[in-house]
């Protein structure tokens, strides 16, 4: 059976055998370190299928990973939710890639574990909005007052239901 630490992502090289094996694992995201800028978990679990494929010379790991996280919004600066749905993909060699092929890495020297949270991480990464939103009609905050207008108005011109920041 195929064996992944759910705090660092690494995947146990000796729980691998030769050929195409497959695994679904609950991540706990809020135990993570996901070295995200302005980026956190929004829900305690992830999910993280994998399609392994190990030979004797390389190991291809292709999966999907789906969580929950929060950003800040671009407009009022509250918390905004994204959900993450994004192929994983992370490749390794005993030759490693050179420069015939940056995607492939040097299977690690340990010979123990494979790192998957550069490539989870990715998915994150590739999963945040360009422009982050609490809600579809944010009203952003008063150019003058900072005020928080989903909240309250504050009667600034330009601040009316029909002023958004933006």
């Amino acid at each position: 059976m195929m064996q992944l630490d759910p705090r660092d992502l690494t995947l146990d090289i000796a729980s691998l055998r030769t050929g195409s094996k497959t695994g679904s694992f609950e991540i706990d995201t809020a135990a993570v370190d996901w070295r995200i800028e302005d980026v956190t978990p929004e829900t305690p679990g992830g999910t993280l299928d994998l399609d392994v494929n190990y030979t004797d010379r390389s190991i291809i790991v292709r999966g999907r990973f789906r969580a929950g996280f929060a950003t800040v919004c671009a407009r009022c600066l509250e918390k905004a939710v994204f959900e993450v749905t994004e192929e994983v993909f992370a490749a390794y060699s005993k030759d490693g890639g050179g420069d015939a092929d940056a995607d492939v890495e040097r299977l690690p020297r340990d010979g123990r574990s494979l790192p998957l949270l550069d490539a989870v991480r990715e998915a994150v990464i590739l999963s945040l909005p360009g422009k982050p939103l609490c809600r579809e009609h944010c009203r952003g905050l008063c150019q003058v007052c900072g005020e928080n207008l989903n909240v309250s108005r504050c009667g600034h011109e330009g601040a009316s239901d029909a002023g958004c920041v933006r």
